[in-house]
């Protein structure tokens, strides 16, 4: 299948490559991740700057830091196949030029200890700003895995970060936020905002999930939601989890948002797992799993959806235009 563009908005790669560039290697992404990248045709990714809670709370910004520099020193050590993005420019030149394009979000504010830090973060390349995780932290609740909602929105402080993002273009990120958080958020904001890791809660109930309203609002907004392919996000009930399960979640979320808002968010974390704290695994309903088989699987995953009937022209769209028409029309 001929697409031009294929672009993941949610891989957890960087605590990865910076636990293993502590350790004295080097290429980590070459070696570790590019052949899937390349098997799966892959021409850019949303890398997330992600903090363990073990680290927490004195340690997020050097975690941060450590996980901004250590990707800049992998570009820099495979210019041939990395390329740094910025915008949605970048990520055309990567695609043009045989590389993989990265660009850096944050999955949790938990680093970003006031809107003077944010701008360096900025500076250093980062351009989304997800406001939390599954915990709460000095900006923003955010929602659990177990289904237990939590009634806090935005703190001041969150609505500061979220009004400073706004004026550097970076791009809001709302998976993750409590309802209340979503809410916020949309109140505050007039921009268009991802939710780039986030399924259907209509077809899984999950707060993780996304409400047909809020994903009628993101789309009305020209935001987008990117699917996720994580067994936990994709079915409550482990035996029900399966690549089908994630096409179900697919048809309805471009039910309510048309197909110009939904893109791949596919959260793929088996490689990760191994190395969360027992704290936070904890917060799972169970062991997770990928319902796609990472990075490589795509281009069967792609047949899957053609075979399911989608047209050559919404999966195009899916796969990464949709994803560079949403950075243009942030600015980015």
């Amino acid at each position: 299948m001929n697409i031009s563009y294929t672009i993941d908005g949610h891989f957890d790669m960087l605590t990865d490559v910076c636990r293993r560039r502590r350790q004295g290697e080097h290429q980590v992404i070459r070696r570790r991740f590019y052949p899937a990248f390349a098997s799966g045709h892959v021409t850019g990714v949303v890398a997330s700057i992600f903090v363990d809670s073990c680290h927490l709370p004195y340690g997020a910004m050097e975690q941060a830091m450590e996980q901004v520099g250590a990707l800049h020193c992998e570009i820099e050590e495979s210019p041939d196949i990395l390329m740094l993005c910025t915008c949605a420019a970048d990520f055309q030149t990567a695609a043009d030029t045989g590389r993989v394009g990265i660009l850096m979000s944050f999955e949790g504010a938990e680093p970003v200890s006031s809107c003077m830090v944010l701008h360096s973060f900025y500076a250093a390349g980062v351009r989304g700003l997800g406001l939390a995780w599954s915990r709460r932290n000095q900006a923003a609740d955010g929602c659990d895995f177990s289904g237990n909602l939590k009634k806090g929105g935005l703190t001041p402080f969150g609505l500061n970060l979220v009004r400073e993002a706004e004026t550097l273009s970076m791009f809001i990120d709302v998976s993750h936020l409590s309802d209340e958080g979503v809410e916020d958020v949309l109140n505050h904001t007039c921009c268009p905002i991802a939710a780039t890791h986030s399924d259907a809660r209509a077809v899984a109930y999950s707060n993780r999930n996304l409400t047909d309203g809020q994903m009628a609002e993101i789309a009305r907004r020209g935001g987008i939601a990117g699917l996720n392919g994580c067994s936990i996000i994709a079915s409550q009930v482990k035996e029900e989890a399966c690549s089908e399960k994630l096409l179900d979640h697919l048809d309805h979320m471009i039910d309510v948002m048309g197909d110009g808002h939904v893109g791949f968010g596919f959260d793929f974390c088996d490689p990760f797992l191994t190395d969360m704290s027992p704290r936070d695994l904890a917060l799972m309903p169970y062991p997770s799993f990928d319902l796609v088989g990472g990075h490589a699987a795509l281009p069967d995953f792609l047949r899957k959806m053609a075979a399911h009937g989608y047209s050559r022209e919404r999966i195009r769209k899916i796969a990464g235009e949709n994803w560079l028409e949403f950075f243009r029309r942030r600015k980015l």
